[in-house]
Order: C-alpha cells, then structure tokens, then sequence
C-alpha cells in the first residue's frame, strides 16, 4: 500500500513540499479522520493495539523519489509489532479477514491525499 505523487510541473521541486510538509500533514490528517470504535474489534479478536499500530505506521513513513517528477509514500515494512511486520497488520485491519469487516483508513488517506494533492499543496 502505497501513495504515488507526480509532480507535473516542469522545473519545479517538491522535494521540500513532501519531505517537510506533506509527511507531517497525513499523520496528522490520520488522527483526526481515524475512528477509534472502528478498531476496537480488531483489538478485542487479534489482541492487539491497532490504534497505536497504525499511528507507528503513519509516524514512520517511507519517501523514495524515482526519478525528478515521482514520490512514492508507504509505511515502513520493516517495524516489528510482536512477531509480524507492521504491514502484516495494516492489511489485516485494512482488508479485514472472514471474521472481520476491513477498516480502510490508510487506503482512504492516501485517495484523499493523491485527489487533493493540488489543494493540499496550494495550502
């Protein structure tokens, strides 16, 4: 799961924008928009923090830039909660399982953030 931004203004950077501004902007979005009574059956069926998982998630994003125009934002898989990668986790409470209806929160950030990017960066 990721967020793909290109910047399609020539001769303009985002560099700035997206690793000082943008980063910042989704954890922060992330905790305004998250319902709390929505993970709440994720922390009672898997034992588990989900709240605090996806906020480490949100507070440690990945920036890769390819190439000059293209970002791309992700999670980083590489935390460990208990015995499984965070992104074990995120897809668990994203896409849910047969026992449990999917939470989409990050997936829904991340249209928000790629559908708005204009308006967003224009703040």
């Amino acid at each position: 799961m990721q967020l793909t931004i290109t910047n399609k203004i020539e001769n303009a950077s985002l560099d700035s924008f997206i690793y000082g501004y943008l980063k910042g902007y989704i954890y922060n979005l992330f905790l305004i928009s998250v319902n709390r009574l929505r993970l709440k059956p994720f922390d009672e069926l898997f034992e588990i923090d989900s709240f605090d998982i996806l906020k480490q998630a949100m507070l440690n994003l990945v920036i890769s830039k390819q190439g000059h125009n293209t970002y791309n934002i992700k999670p980083n898989n590489l935390i460990k909660v208990e015995d499984n990668y965070i992104d074990y986790y995120i897809n668990l409470i994203t896409y849910g399982n047969r026992e449990i209806k999917g939470y989409p929160i990050i997936l829904d950030l991340f249209k928000f953030i790629y559908n708005n990017i204009n308006k967003i960066y224009g703040e």
